[in-house]
């Protein structure tokens, strides 16, 4: 005998929806987008129909007799049924470590200097591998494009024109230049790990990008001691003072000083990085790239002032350098949170 459709639905419905929803994933691509939105299938159905059903019986012997029976049958149903179907694109691996855990291992410190050693550039995203030194670790991390950018200048176009700056200048004599994501520890905790990638709650990171000669270690140092009060930022310029191993410089909240530095030798590299960064910039023979305000160099030094320069009219306070932690070239991005806000 036939079924009604009330029956069809209710013996049927389940598998139909079971093949739709593995139909969905066979025909999928995983990509990069987090989750694709549920799409509810909802089926309703408040009629009366008339239904024939035709029944043939067959019987066999000496003779053969066919016997048709036609019965009509009125059926009224008043029936809503709801399935839902989700599709969903995103592989989220569990690990029983955290991202806090892999990078700071058993340390107490705050913030990590990660290397930048491959970019991937998407249309809303980057895609970074890091190596952290502190625990010879490789990851892979995924950012909103926005968090390392600034206009037509992008965290690939940076690394690219760093490495092709170490290959053109390898018999210089320079240690070669390294790209830092430097990643504060707080907010770490809400990372996800997805698709081997670690997604990092945008909102809640604290970080910087630098490009330096100098190791991870000296890097942090350098920064540990700007947090805490025991060195300043000076923005230098190529342009030469009026002592030996001198040049004019700007330092917030003062205005434009003389730095002395401690010798030519850091003189030279402060000019090095100026070179660098008008090369990333593209904006060649520029004495001051810091003004074009999105790529910074930056000297981090304990300082004291020393005296005062009078030229013109006009008198600039004159600033020795006690401890040198380095020259940097600091991107400044068009959106985030700085670790180290005065870079």
């Amino acid at each position: 005998m036939g079924l009604t459709r009330r029956e069809f639905l209710t013996r049927y419905l389940p598998a139909i929806l079971g093949l739709a929803f593995v139909g969905g994933l066979i025909g999928s691509e995983v990509y990069w987008d987090l989750k694709k939105p549920s799409n509810e299938i909802i089926y309703e159905e408040n009629a009366t129909e008339t239904v024939t059903i035709t029944v043939t019986k067959t019987y066999t012997s000496n003779t053969t007799v066919t016997e048709t029976v036609t019965q009509t049958e009125t059926v009224t149903e008043n029936m809503t049924v709801t399935g839902t179907s989700t599709q969903t694109t995103t592989t989220t691996t569990q690990t029983s470590q955290s991202l806090e855990d892999i990078l700071f291992g058993g340390s107490d410190i705050q913030f990590i200097p990660l290397e930048v050693t491959n970019v991937q550039i998407g249309t809303n995203n980057a895609y970074l591998t890091v190596y952290d030194y502190l625990t010879n670790t490789e990851l892979q991390i995924k950012l909103p494009i926005q968090y390392v950018s600034n206009g037509n200048i992008n965290i690939g176009n940076i690394l690219s024109a760093v490495n092709n700056y170490n290959q053109n200048n390898q018999n210089s004599g320079n240690r070669p230049y390294r790209l830092y994501l430097i990643l504060g520890r707080a907010g770490l905790s809400q990372a996800v790990l997805q698709n081997g990638k670690w997604v990092l709650p945008a909102p809640q990171i604290y970080y910087n990008i630098l490009i330096s000669d100098r190791g991870w270690q000296d890097v942090y140092n350098a920064l540990l001691n700007l947090l805490n009060g025991n060195a300043t930022v000076v923005m230098p310029t190529s342009y030469q003072g009026p002592y030996s191993n001198s040049l004019w410089a700007w330092i917030d909240g003062i205005g434009s000083v003389v730095t002395v530095y401690q010798s030519g030798q850091q003189v030279n590299s402060v000019e090095d990085y100026i070179n660098l960064a008008d090369y990333i910039s593209e904006t060649p023979n520029n004495p001051n790239p810091s003004s074009q305000g999105i790529l910074h160099v930056d000297t981090i030094a304990n300082v004291q002032q020393v005296g005062v320069y009078s030229s013109g009219g006009n008198q600039y306070p004159v600033y020795g350098v006690n401890d040198y932690y380095g020259t940097y070239i600091v991107l400044i991005p068009g959106k985030g949170n700085p670790l180290v806000s005065n870079l």
